[in-house]
């Protein structure tokens, strides 16, 4: 037993393996309707339903603060027949295939419910170099700093390939996904500002806020609830530090969790008492108030 976490800020390793040709060509998917942005009090989504009846699929993609990785969902009755947890095969545009793992579930209310694969918050457009992968291991680190995604990626990625494990790999038509991300950066803006961020010297940040201690070493086995551990029962929690300009955090918000509230009181209490950071600085150097988000998960 025991709880895990990754470095905040960091996503896990997405490392990119050379395209290997379909046995089919893909069936292409028009969009059906425009991309909705959802402003919601811990989160953005981008929402876009392509193709129509048995072959419509809703492409949901979310970010609970800024950053270049997301959250994505794939809704539709084609997702329904592979029900083992996996890899998918994900290329977004002319960038590398990914292999990214994915959860089978269901999205909508039960009598309406859609199968769904459900992929976690390390999805990005563009994978991680073999220069950056490389440079996280030299550092030590499992995970790689979450990289910029520039707006001429964005401009260039036109649409999305699912392949394996789809029998028939489905290619949905998005056009250039700027507009998109345009859009949901302003909602991510929104999001800082409701924090109490200053959102204009952020975007000129010289240095994000850094953990000074492990991460890892935050939770311990003896934070996990008795009451949970009794049950068995395994949680995970996505929580965001306020980050004083000393370093210190000064205020412990839970965006999501999969259980009970024990687990949430049990992470706050644990990351208030042990994270330290290095300051988020400006552009000139001075340091300012920011966040730090991060998802631990408890498991036997």
């Amino acid at each position: 037993m025991g709880s895990r976490m990754g470095m905040a800020g960091l996503a896990p390793l997405l490392v990119a393996v050379p395209s290997l040709a379909a046995a089919k060509a893909p069936v292409e998917l028009a969009p059906a309707t425009p991309w909705n942005v959802h402003y919601a009090d811990d989160y953005c989504r981008l929402a876009r339903i392509f193709g129509t009846d048995k072959q419509k699929v809703t492409l949901s993609l979310e970010q609970d603060s800024p950053g270049a990785s997301f959250r994505m969902t794939l809704a539709g009755s084609m997702f329904g027949a592979q029900n083992a947890k996996g890899d998918a095969s994900i290329t977004f545009g002319a960038m590398a295939e990914q292999k990214i793992m994915f959860f089978p579930g269901t999205v909508g209310a039960d009598k309406d419910g859609q199968p769904a694969w459900i992929f976690g918050d390390s999805v990005r457009l563009k994978p991680y170099s073999a220069a950056e992968v490389a440079a996280a291991k030299e550092n030590g680190y499992s995970t790689t700093f979450d990289t910029p995604i520039t707006e001429a990626d964005e401009a260039a990625v036109t649409s999305l390939l699912v392949g394996r494990p789809l029998r028939n790999p489905v290619r949905l038509k998005t056009g250039p996904m700027k507009a998109a991300f345009t859009a949901m950066r302003s909602c991510t803006d929104e999001l800082l500002s409701h924090w109490g961020i200053d959102v204009a010297r952020h975007r000129e940040l010289s240095r994000w806020v850094m953990p000074v201690t492990e991460p890892g070493k935050w939770l311990k086995s003896s934070d996990y609830p008795r009451d949970m551990l009794a049950k068995s029962q395994p949680g995970i929690v996505r929580f965001r530090l306020s980050v004083g300009p000393d370093g210190l955090p000064t205020a412990c918000h839970i965006q999501r969790s999969t259980n009970s509230k024990g687990f949430d009181d049990a992470v706050c209490k644990g990351v208030m008492r042990r994270a330290r950071f290095e300051p988020a600085l400006d552009k000139d150097g001075n340091p300012l108030a920011s966040y730090y988000v991060n998802s631990v998960r408890f498991q036997f």
